[in-house]
């Protein structure tokens, strides 16, 4: 099973998503994560904009972020695609194509 994780930028420390509606996309980010054979992905919140939870796949933290309403608002039929935007990221990334992204 997947581990999902949300975390501070600013420190490192972890907290939960405990919003009512974040449940099912939860449970779409780990279905997602299983599929696409991911152990772990981590949302980091933005130091200085918390509406923004950039994207970690594995041991890559990627130039991608989600934002907080996917979660808060139960988005959970836009969160595979959001999810396959970041893994194109990473991909783009490994392929050194990163300093062309903004």
């Amino acid at each position: 099973m997947a581990e999902i994780k949300f975390r501070n930028e600013q420190d490192g420390s972890e907290f939960e998503m405990t919003h009512p509606k974040a449940a099912r996309v939860l449970a779409d980010v780990q279905t997602w994560a299983q599929r696409n054979q991911y152990e772990h992905v981590v949302f980091w919140r933005d130091e200085e904009d918390a509406h923004k939870f950039w994207v970690q796949l594995g041991e890559h933290r990627l130039n991608y972020w989600i934002h907080d309403s996917t979660f808060t608002e139960g988005k959970h039929e836009t969160v595979e695609m959001q999810l396959d935007y970041a893994r194109g990221a990473q991909r783009r990334s490994a392929a050194g194509y990163e300093k062309f992204d903004k």
